[in-house]
């Protein structure tokens, strides 16, 4: 049982609600301030790609087929050869058809990708991941005050509460939690993202396991720029919270959409300062403008790390190419 006490909530209610009104001024365009000084290079030894075309995919294209979707994560297979390189594919669960894709994949027994799926901060959520047979689940936890307070109607207490309950659950289903923090470049990083994260590793010490952080610019207003400031800039806000919250490479991972044509820039960004997995959908598709894609990001991956280009299997991925073709995706 995780027992929080309530003065540990009181940190997280410093300066709140903060909607950074100078730098999302609702008069213009977004603002980029900058400071006087860089954010260095942290490059991980290990890069991975994480891939949510059966997730955020889905959003935008409502009906893959679950034969297609069986076969494209058997070529995610294929191409990731058993490095562990394309770690794992992210799942709705919410329809049938949802939850027969994700039998179908499990079924395949494949090492790599792992099935993972995706659950709101629902019990009734976890429960379903659970009677599925997964290990593994991303939970939807928003960061910014921008839904905790005008969405949700809650403050950033409440919510924290919720939020730590959700895990709670999770681990008493022995579900591995992964932790979204949506909306995370308009989130206050210092009062609440901060707090929250060093709260969850505070009570999730002694369960035996390491609980990783999915950061999710779902606006798409994450700037690839070493000298720009929280919480806009991607090379910043993972090296403030790899320095503050002492969190490893890889236990850090960058969702980042596609607003402002910086996926992909933000998505290698990510790696080159300190996250050691992006995420990414099969040409990039997914709500509104999409995320960074697959099919370039692998390229952007053996780049930079030039000896998996000999571990990759290219044939699977050119024949990947070919069947998203007859798919008009």
């Amino acid at each position: 049982m995780i027992k929080i006490e309530n003065e540990e909530y009181e940190i997280l209610s410093r300066n709140a609600p903060n909607y950074f009104k100078d730098i999302f001024p609702y008069t213009s365009i977004p603002k980029i301030p900058f400071e006087d000084t860089p954010v260095s290079l942290d490059i991980p030894e290990n890069l991975c790609i994480s891939d949510s075309t059966f997730r955020e995919g889905q959003q935008a294209i409502s009906y893959i087929g679950e034969d297609n979707v069986e076969r494209i994560f058997e070529y995610f297979h294929y191409i990731d050869n058993e490095t562990g390189t394309i770690e794992y594919s992210e799942f709705f669960l919410y329809t049938n058809y949802h939850r027969r894709c994700v039998e179908k994949c499990l079924k395949k027994g494949f090492k790599f990708p792992q099935v993972v799926g995706w659950v709101r901060s629902k019990k009734e959520e976890l429960k379903t991941a659970k009677e599925l047979g997964l290990d593994e689940v991303g939970i939807l936890m928003p960061a910014s005050d921008y839904h905790i307070y005008k969405k949700f109607g809650k403050t950033r207490l409440e919510v924290a509460k919720e939020y730590i309950d959700i895990i709670e659950e999770a681990l008493a289903l022995n579900l591995k939690p992964r932790i979204h923090l949506e909306d995370i470049t308009r989130a206050d990083i210092q009062n609440f993202v901060i707090p929250f994260i060093m709260l969850i590793e505070s009570k999730t010490k002694n369960v035996g396991i390491e609980i990783r952080y999915k950061l999710c610019d779902t606006l798409g207003l994450g700037v690839p720029y070493e000298y720009a400031s929280l919480p806009r800039s991607v090379p910043r806000l993972i090296n403030v919270l790899r320095l503050h919250c002492g969190l490893s490479h890889q236990r850090l991972e960058w969702h980042g959409h596609n607003d402002f044509y910086k996926a992909q820039a933000n998505a290698v960004c990510a790696w080159l300062f300190g996250a050691s997995t992006a995420n990414c959908c099969i040409r990039g598709v997914g709500e509104r403008t999409g995320i960074a894609s697959f099919e370039v990001l692998i390229l952007d991956l053996i780049q930079i790390k030039e000896e998996l280009g000999k571990k990759l299997n290219f044939e699977a991925y050119w024949e990947l190419e070919e069947y998203v073709k007859r798919l008009e995706l």
